[in-house]
């Protein structure tokens, strides 16, 4: 079984933002990675009427936090990189994920330019439930200290 590094070591999330458990696998272009949603994260509480799921605005993150690993990966040492999110297109939300179940995101790199990359790609329940589907999410990677200095008015 090959090791892949813990996504907290390439994103710059701690908890509670960081949206991604585990990378399963990692081919050159393509990334599965695997989100447990917990009851505890969702504020609910067992044997309440109405299940606690996640919100699709998370769902939304998770997801793009994948496409971020796999920059991270395909960089090689990317580690001084900053990831920003610019834009998903025609995403549909086709379901809902519940506390105790993962939600798998399958996430395939279409393009790169310069300091561009688009991404596709599809969200699922552990059971194969499609959640997600996105055509196009497209991420800007920039120098990390690019942050300091635009806050610094450099």
């Amino acid at each position: 079984m090959t090791e892949y590094p813990d996504p907290a070591d390439l994103l710059p999330y701690g908890h509670p933002a960081l949206q991604v458990d585990r990378i399963l696998t990692h081919r050159p272009g393509t990334l599965t990675a695997v989100k447990a949603v917990s009851q505890h994260e969702l504020g609910g509480h067992l044997g309440t009427a109405r299940p606690a799921l996640l919100p699709s605005t998370l769902v939304l993150e998770s997801f793009l936090q994948a496409c971020g690993l796999l920059v991270m990966l395909e960089a090689g040492d990317g580690h001084d990189q900053l990831i920003v999110f610019g834009s998903a297109r025609n995403l549909r939300f086709e379901g809902s994920v519940r506390a105790g179940e993962l939600l798998v995101h399958s996430v395939e790199l279409l393009d790169t330019h310069e300091d561009t990359a688009v991404f596709s790609g599809v969200s699922r329940t552990g059971d194969g439930q499609t959640v997600l589907t996105v055509e196009r999410a497209i991420t800007l990677v920039r120098p990390s200290d690019s942050l300091a200095a635009a806050s610094n008015g450099g």
